[in-house]
């Protein structure tokens, strides 16, 4: 029973109450309103509840969207009032027509208002179309009562002073059923379960008006507890009704607000007037004569039918204007697109082409019809047209692209977009010209990983082919020039480029043509090759003896040697072999010109970790979260950076950089980023602070960036956190050495809520040009790296420039590195959002994040 759910506790307990008080209040009330009327004390007792809850209801609700729902709120007061009145001065005062009546009347009417308010927000709602219809009802129903001799319009039997009581109860019943049915039966999907709730309680309010003139006519208790039963019922509905409206405005739009038809309310209008003509049978068979009054009511409501076929007539008629005014603008609008517009059947025959379809696809007007669209593509790309349309529903997913010949040309790609009405077995392609985007695409692309100089690839597509996890081994060296900087001195930049021109072009000489060569950048460059560190040796001792040779630059001759460190990819990761490489390097330039030295066996490789196993490792219990705290200045936990742990059998605890090199190698980066995405995201939502944050770092060269912004919020979606609870935090070097989606891929996960943090701020070669880039929302800086290590002053004089920088940015900053009290002052003092390091807790599973969050402080002050 979902709908009871739904029914908040007050009014369920109003409910309860009220049906006991009216089962105790009604016997003992007067019927003939002469002595005390405990019926109306409930009843008002049971308005002011209703209020109460409304008036709740509307404070949580946006102003727009609380706007219909106050008449009924004011209403109920009022209502309150008047039974309150009545209940507590019987006699004289208030017997009859009197104050309490009128108040009763206006309370009683404010479903009206809010009747006529949501159909203002149905789009093309016509109000004269409305009138007659509800002018209809109200006509067939007084109709209906006047054929059948109802009391209700003719109380003959009713005391001479309280008839035109009797009669104006009758027409509030047929003005409430009529008025609310036509304006509630059309509403749109977000007030539909409202408007039908509303209507119910309008339909009680209006049976509770018959048994009240009822119970005028023939005092009675029974025609008392009718009428009190169906008041409060009718209360509650609305009560109902107003916790059924949405919190938040509907945009009144063609979408928001298209019509809906409430079930409830078109059966109260074909009720309505299909009983008159019911009724007259009735009459007929009865042998009734028809009154004066019932005949000028049948020839009111046959005036209004024909004034509604008039209204129907024009409507239709300025529909179908419009139909064809808008036929005429789309096939103009179509004519002069310069896009292409086309609709296919599920067999991919073309059922439309617009003139800019046909030119793009390259046929012609005659010979458009009953084409296949796969005939005009060409043969390589039929199977992802035919796969691409079947896999994915019409609007979803990326483009499609699609090439198709042109004579004596190129072939010319089409970008291609579809929609498709649900349930249809048409689909809307439309399509664009994209040759020129795209060659602009590779351009770009090419240049990207390409250095400008030697054309040969760059950093950014070395570490790319570093991350491809391969079977094969394979070796990296990476060399410097030694004297180049003579070469500038000497002869000039000009000099010094044409050198670096010719250091490609001899590279290329020693080294097979599916081995990479990249340059660095100055005077570094580097070979990725295939091959065992042996190979890789054999290679760099050629490299030094090409590179020993005389170069000729700028008209003289130069004697420029190289110094190459070699290390390999058999056993370690990409990012880890270029470190071990480097360091090589480092020890071959110690070494003298002309060295090759081999970078000794890396301590990331683990004897008998080549099974890692993250299934295993987690039944095991040896991979684990642990979290470091970001504090604010008071010392609260603001932030927590979590960091995957493994602790091996043989090697130990492997943590952070380490371990990602170690999924690196094994070509697990993929799932250890997924596990320690969705761990983080669940440990947080375990504790009991739904301000706390936590922080993921995407490790430089291990950052696995297909499918990160949806990996994203599956983990933030599985935990059910908000988005802004998660911050991605990466570095520079993270962005240099992943591939070209990563930034896109950030910038799809901002858009969700989660926050964005460049770990490193400050230490980067373009820092400014990475804020343009990327959107923001936190930095971290390392205060060690911000002087030397002694020289605190200078580092926090440094961290204040970085704070205020980052204030007018917008940004939240994060120091990291603090690991004395005197650090943690000063960085306060900085101007500095959130403390990091080991002066703070740290290395926490979560069960001991849970304890310190319950001390209310991680930092003694």
């Amino acid at each position: 029973m979902t709908w009871l759910r739904e029914v908040p506790v007050q009014l369920r307990w109003t409910v309860v109450l009220g049906a006991v008080g009216l089962a105790l209040a009604v016997p003992f009330s007067a019927p003939d309103g002469t002595g005390m009327q405990w019926d109306e004390l409930v009843l008002g007792s049971v308005a002011a509840s209703c209020a109460v809850m409304v008036f709740r209801r509307l404070r949580v609700m946006e102003r727009a969207a609380a706007r219909p729902w106050w008449p009924p709120a004011v209403g109920a007061v009022g209502f309150a009032v008047a039974q309150f009145l009545a209940g507590s001065f019987p006699g004289p005062e208030f017997d009859g027509f009197g104050v309490d009546d009128v108040i009763l009347l206006l309370g009683a009417t404010s479903p009206l208002v809010t009747c006529a308010v949501q159909a203002w927000r149905v789009i093309r709602t016509r109000w004269s179309a409305l009138a007659v219809d509800g002018a209809v009802v109200v006509v067939a129903i007084l109709v209906i009562t006047e054929v059948l001799r109802t009391p209700l319009v003719n109380p003959a039997n009713a005391p001479e002073d309280l008839r035109s009581l009797v009669l104006t109860y009758g027409a509030y019943a047929a003005v409430m059923l009529g008025g609310a049915g036509v304006m509630c039966t059309v509403s749109t999907a977000a007030m539909r379960r409202s408007a039908t709730t509303l209507l119910v309680g309008v339909a009680l309010q209006a049976s509770a008006a018959g048994a009240e003139a009822m119970a005028i006519v023939s005092p009675s208790w029974v025609w008392t507890a009718a009428s009190d039963s169906a008041v409060a019922a009718a209360l509650l509905c609305a009560t109902l009704a107003a916790h059924r409206a949405p919190l938040h405005s509907v945009e009144r739009t063609a979408r928001a607000s298209a019509p809906q038809i409430s079930p409830a309310g078109l059966v109260l209008v074909v009720a309505a007037v299909l009983g008159m003509p019911l009724a007259l049978g009735v009459g007929v068979l009865q042998g009734e004569p028809l009154s004066t009054a019932a005949e000028l009511g049948i020839a009111v409501v046959l005036l209004l039918v024909g004034l509604r076929l008039v209204l129907r007539i024009r409507e239709d008629s300025r529909v179908t204007e419009d139909l064809v005014r808008s036929e005429e603008d789309f096939r103009e609008l179509i004519e002069s697109s310069s896009d292409g517009i086309a609709i296919i059947d599920a067999q991919f025959r073309l059922l439309f082409t617009s003139p800019a379809a046909r030119d793009l696809l390259g046929i012609d007007g005659a010979t458009a019809r009953d084409v296949s669209l796969l005939d005009l593509v060409v043969p390589e790309d039929r199977d992802a047209v035919r796969a691409g349309t079947r896999a994915q529903a019409a609007g979803d997913g990326s483009a499609l692209h699609f090439r198709v010949p042109v004579d004596g040309a190129e072939p010319r790609e089409l970008e291609v977009t579809s929609s498709e009405r649900p349930g249809g077995s048409r689909r809307v392609l439309y399509l664009r010209d994209v040759t020129s985007r795209r060659l602009r695409e590779r351009e770009l692309e090419r240049m990207a990983y390409t250095d400008h100089l030697t054309g040969l690839p760059n950093r950014v597509l070395l570490f790319r082919e570093l991350g491809v996890v391969s079977d094969d081994p394979r070796a990296l060296l990476v060399l410097d020039l030694d004297g180049f900087k003579a070469v500038n001195d000497v002869a000039g930049h000009e000099a010094g480029d044409q050198l670096l021109v010719e250091v490609a072009r001899r590279l290329h000489t020693v080294v097979r043509d599916d081995d990479l060569v990249a340059r660095l950048g100055g005077d570094e460059f580097a070979v990725l090759l295939s091959g065992s560190v042996a190979d890789g040796e054999e290679v760099a001792h050629r490299v030094v003896d090409v590179m020993a040779r005389p170069f000729r630059a700028g008209g003289q001759t130069f004697a420029v040697g190289a110094s190459v460190g070699v290390s390999t990819l058999a056993t370690v990761g990409g990012q880890a072999a270029f470190r071990a490489a480097d360091a090589a390097l480092r020890e071959a330039k110690r070494a003298g010109k002309g060295c090759v030295r081999l970078a000794e066996t890396d301590a990331l490789v683990v004897s008998g970790m080549e099974d890692l196993s993250f299934a295993a490792a987690l039944a095991q219990g040896t991979l684990s979260l642990r979290m470091d705290t970001a504090c604010n200045a008071e010392g609260g936990i603001d932030l927590v950076h979590a960091t995957p742990v493994y602790e091996h059998p043989v090697r130990g605890v492997v943590r952070g950089l380490e371990l990602w090199s170690v999924a690196d190698r094994f070509g697990r980066i993929p799932d250890l980023q997924r596990w320690l995405l969705r761990q983080a995201c669940a440990g947080i939502a375990l504790l009991d602070e739904p301000s706390l944050g936590v922080a993921v770092s995407l490790p430089p060269g291990a950052a696995n960036a297909e499918g990160l912004a949806n990996e994203v919020a599956a983990a933030v979606a599985d935990a059910g956190i908000e988005p802004s609870r998660l911050v991605l935090s990466f570095t520079e070097e993270t962005l240099m050495t992943s591939s070209a989606a990563l930034v896109p891929e950030l910038e799809a996960v901002r858009r969700t809520g989660v926050r964005l943090c460049l770990d490193g701020y400050g230490m980067g070669h373009s820092i400014w040009a990475l804020l343009a880039r990327v959107p923001l929302d936190l930095v971290r800086v390392e205060l060690s790296s911000l002087a030397t290590r002694d020289d605190t002053d200078r580092a926090l004089t440094v961290l204040a420039s970085i704070a205020r920088t980052t204030e007018a940015l917008g940004l939240r900053s994060i120091a990291g590195g603090i690991a004395t009290a005197e650090q943690r002052d000063g960085a306060i003092a900085a101007g500095i959002h959130l403390l990091h390091g080991r002066a703070l807790p740290y290395d926490l599973t979560v069960e001991d994040l849970a304890s310190q969050l319950a001390a209310g402080h991680a930092v003694p002050r």
